[in-house]
């Protein structure tokens, strides 16, 4: 009589209906415990291997010193990174020459399957150069090595498409939780900037992959704050300033990032990286030799000014070669991120704001422009305010008083960039930095 209406069976007409393909949340959420699980493993992997690394170059690690570099003398680490640059150039021609073509996170979100021992090798490739003094970020890593986890369950269990991109975007943005011990801020990356989305089954997935990855990584790697707690409150006199840094910051790490894009684009492709890669490094080790400090990815910077200050000329010099070190870096073929140096530069140029305006703001601490700084600059660059904001608070535990500034400082950068575009009739829409950026990939589809 006419046929029924279950899913994929026969209706009057003789033709069938397609079977729903969406996976039910509980079944996704299962899944993603799994690759939570497997995120965290190989995060705790990739940072065991970055404590062991520092631990042979320099004698310490970042568990108990800011700059491991720092320990040892000018002249040893310059000599270290001229050995870093021809060994990490030779290491990346022969993996792109015999290794099959790399497949970023958003690629892999789009379908396309990663190649386990290439992927592998890449991401621990990453991190060790980084460990050694590559002054770039090491969030890329553990992002990748989460995408792979999530790519062999959905492979595996064969996962529609759209839940394929939930899982694999869940486990890219736990990956950079896991590493940085960031759970909440890792959940929205991969809200933000992978998934585009605020759906239910998005939100839950991202959020208990993060948990997971998080919890998982901190039973073999112990968490550490990366940045000393700064204190905000919500006076006028310092919404104020959130607002001025906001703008400033925000706009220069907008730049800074369509720089370091337009450097990864233009990456060499080939036998290239065996002269330009240790060319650059030995010119960051002249630098580094001249001006301690400079090299490595910015944490000392950031969390000296946090604490102690640092002069004018000093917060000059270190925002303008600071720069100019990481985009020549990205230019030459190292692969990593902008978190932590974009995190770094936006506390300096902030700590630099503060000190132009302390006639204006004399009850500011340096350290509350600093903090505006790094959020705005971060929020920018990463083309993610919400990412940037809950970053900086995550990064340094900030006290819930400080959750209003770094709002305003947030929401500034994001109108300035806004209405710089605008102003000069140009879209700033900007694609975020992921892996897709060092493949030549496009991002990924909504």
């Amino acid at each position: 009589m006419g046929g029924t209406t279950e899913k994929g069976a026969s209706v009057g007409t003789g033709h069938t209906r397609p079977h729903m393909t969406e996976t039910p949340l509980n079944r996704l959420a299962v899944l993603g415990v799994l690759a939570g699980i497997g995120t965290g493993l190989l995060v705790a992997a990739l940072n065991r291997a970055i404590v062991t690394t520092e631990r042979l170059v320099y004698g310490v690690d970042h568990l108990k010193a800011l700059d491991p570099g720092s320990q040892v003398t000018p002249l040893r680490l310059a000599i270290t990174l001229v050995v870093v640059g021809i060994i990490t150039s030779w290491s990346w021609y022969l993996l792109n020459r015999f290794g099959r073509p790399a497949v970023s996170v958003p690629g892999t979100m789009n379908g396309t399957p990663m190649p386990l021992w290439e992927t592998l090798c890449s991401v621990f490739l990453q991190v060790i150069s980084v460990a050694a003094g590559a002054p770039v970020g090491r969030e890329n890593a553990p992002r990748v090595a989460g995408g792979l986890s999530a790519s062999w369950i959905a492979t595996t269990f064969k996962l529609d498409p759209q839940a394929r991109r939930i899982l694999i975007a869940s486990a890219a943005g736990a990956g950079l939780a896991a590493s940085f011990h960031l759970p909440l801020a890792g959940a929205l990356f991969a809200l933000e900037l992978l998934l585009v989305e605020m759906t239910t089954r998005a939100v839950v997935t991202t959020m208990l992959t993060s948990a997971i990855a998080v919890a998982v990584t901190s039973i073999f790697i112990e968490p550490h704050p990366i940045f000393s707690t700064v204190e905000l409150n919500e006076t006028p006199a310092m919404l104020g300033a959130a607002l001025i840094v906001g703008i400033i910051a925000g706009m220069l790490g907008h730049w800074f990032g369509i720089a370091a894009r337009k450097a990864v684009a233009a990456r060499p492709r080939g036998a290239a990286i065996l002269w330009q890669m240790p060319l650059a490094f030995t010119v960051v080790a002249v630098i580094s030799y001249l001006v301690p400090g400079v090299s490595a990815n910015g944490r000392w910077a950031a969390d000296t000014i946090f604490t102690t200050g640092l002069p004018v000329a000093t917060l000059l010099l270190f925002v303008v070669l600071r720069m100019g070190i990481v985009i020549m870096c990205f230019r030459v073929g190292t692969v990593g991120g902008t978190l932590t140096p974009a995190f770094s530069l936006g506390a300096t140029t902030g700590a630099i704001i503060g000190i132009a305006l302390a006639g204006l703001f004399p009850s500011l601490s340096l350290s509350a422009f600093a903090i505006m700084g790094a959020g705005a600059f971060l929020s920018t660059t990463m083309a993610a305010p919400m990412f940037g904001m809950i970053a900086a608070i995550e990064f340094t535990d900030m006290p819930a008083q400080g959750y209003l500034p770094m709002f305003v400082a947030v929401v500034g950068a994001a109108l300035a960039v806004r209405l710089w575009g605008i102003i000069t009739n140009k879209n700033q829409r900007i694609q975020p930095f992921t892996s897709a950026a060092g493949t030549g990939e496009a991002e990924v589809k909504p």
